[in-house]
């Protein structure tokens, strides 16, 4: 993909979004906020092993993971 997509995908994800915590938070991300490009580079990595899962569907339930929380506790 070349830049110039990039940008291109980029507005038209905008121009279609209506959600406006979502175009804040786009907004702060692109502007506010203090991440190096290694800092961005590693949180899309893990945004795009996290999509993997959920697509593989290695997911848990809320309940299952204040079970595991409840049992870490309880090891402790």
């Amino acid at each position: 993909m070349t830049a110039t997509q990039l940008r291109l995908d980029l507005i038209e994800l905008i121009k279609r979004t209506e959600d406006i915590r979502r175009l804040k938070w786009m907004k702060s991300m692109l502007f506010d906020a203090p991440y190096s490009q290694e800092q961005v580079e590693d949180m899309i990595r893990v945004a795009d092993l996290s999509d993997e899962d959920i697509a593989a569907g290695r997911t848990h339930s809320i309940d299952d993971v204040k079970s595991w929380m409840d049992e870490q506790k309880r090891k402790a």
